[in-house]
């Protein structure tokens, strides 16, 4: 095949992996900071209802696997004022997912250097907008780093938990 080259096994993986594991450790701590003992319950429930979707998403992606995918689903199967407004959700979306990840990343770096966390967010969120309109793309081998990075933060968490539980059984079960 003389066409583009593929993404080997483990670039695949990181790309499609960050997206899951950034979620699940921004997200956690979110749910876990209103939901207290009941988050557990509170991110099953999410997992669960995601579960039961994995057929439509595993369908929308593989026929059209592009940024977009919803739009395109939609022009599909609907009128284009339709899909068009659900592409402008999307956009809204991704900027809402952009912004409550920074401020999220700050309000965590200000625990341990005392920054003003808005001011920080702005500037996080400048330096990628900077970035995206010089054209720096997306790179597998970053995209590699970032999710050894996410791995590697929850395989400490994990175990740090259950050291934790084994010290301590009654935090659980008081949970």
């Amino acid at each position: 095949d003389q066409g583009h080259p593929k993404l080997g096994q483990w670039s695949a993986t990181a790309i499609c992996g960050n997206d899951i594991t950034s979620s699940c450790l921004y997200v956690g701590a979110i749910c876990t900071a209103f939901a207290g003992q009941y988050a557990a319950f509170c991110l099953l429930a999410v997992a669960g209802l995601l579960y039961l979707f994995r057929k439509i998403y595993g369908e929308v992606v593989g026929a059209l696997p592009l940024n977009g995918g919803a739009y395109n689903a939609l022009l599909n199967s609907t009128s284009k004022f339709k899909a068009s407004i659900a592409a402008c959700m999307t956009i809204l979306s991704y900027m809402a997912t952009a912004v409550i990840s920074a401020k999220t990343a700050m309000a965590y770096f200000s625990t341990l250097v005392p920054v003003p966390v808005i001011w920080m967010t702005v500037a996080v969120l400048s330096v990628f907008m900077i970035l995206a309109i010089v054209g720096i793309t997306e790179s597998s081998r970053a995209a590699l780093a970032i999710f050894l990075v996410h791995m590697i933060s929850l395989v400490v968490l994990c175990v740090a938990c259950g050291i934790q539980i084994a010290r301590q059984p009654e935090i659980l079960a008081a949970n």
